[in-house]
């Protein structure tokens, strides 16, 4: 069952159509790749889902309900939750004020209790970390930091924007396990990312973005063996 369906959708910046007519599914338990090259789309999409941005026209659906005019904070508190592109942590807040920015839309301690159990669970070094100003972490711990205040509400659905972006070669693996290890939790996982290798090595579907197109979609592992992906994405 799809969880998260968009119809048609357009968004435009004045004259500039930055999204033109897709759709696309992802259904509950799915890890599901959007790639594209930069300006393909892929951010003014995932903000126009989480409500930060308004679309021209078309419909989004989640869990059975039309989200497309709702504003972000009740988007959020349907269960969609985004872990923005370039971390966007708090820099002088602590972890833990961080952490409890992801339950602002709640208010619920007992949320807010269970979500920073998890959080440190998850991410032990976050613990050792808790009392230190966000800013002075390093580029890995900030991801794993905006990923934890991600979940904090308990999302069904996780958007993941970039979380590679910026990272050593070896945070990037750890990230990428990091995607497997939350969709093995039950959520349900849109990942917007130009690494496509890593992408589609731990996704079930993917969709090619191309200048606000569907250019291509399919099984990950079909993408991967597709001569126009490999020679976009993956050096030929």
């Amino acid at each position: 069952m799809a969880l998260l369906e968009v119809k048609n959708l357009h968004v435009s910046y004045g004259a500039i159509k930055a999204v033109q007519g897709i759709s696309f599914s992802v259904n509950e338990g799915e890890v599901v790749t959007l790639l594209g090259a930069n300006g393909a789309g892929k951010s003014t999409t995932m903000n126009t889902v989480i409500g930060i941005v308004k679309a021209a026209s078309g419909e989004i659906w989640f869990d059975g309900e039309n989200i497309t005019a709702l504003p972000s904070h009740q988007i959020i508190k349907k269960g969609i939750a985004i872990s923005p592109e370039g971390r966007q942590v708090f820099p002088r807040m602590t972890v833990t004020e961080n952490l409890k920015m992801g339950v602002y839309a709640y208010s619920d301690k007992k949320l807010l209790e269970e979500g920073t159990e998890r959080a440190f669970s998850l991410f032990p070094v976050l613990k050792e970390r808790s009392g230190q100003p966000a800013g002075t972490l390093s580029g890995g711990e900030q991801q794993m930091l905006a990923v934890a205040r991600a979940l904090m509400g308990k999302p069904k659905l996780l958007i993941m924007d970039e979380p590679s972006l910026g990272l050593a070669p070896i945070i990037v693996k750890d990230v990428f396990s990091l995607i497997k290890k939350i969709n093995a939790m039950g959520i349900t996982i849109m990942l917007v990312e130009q690494n496509a290798k890593m992408a589609l090595g731990v996704s079930d579907r993917g969709y090619v973005l191309e200048t606000g197109r569907i250019a291509l979609s399919g099984d990950s592992r079909n993408l991967l063996a597709d001569e126009q992906v490999k020679n976009a994405y993956l050096g030929g």
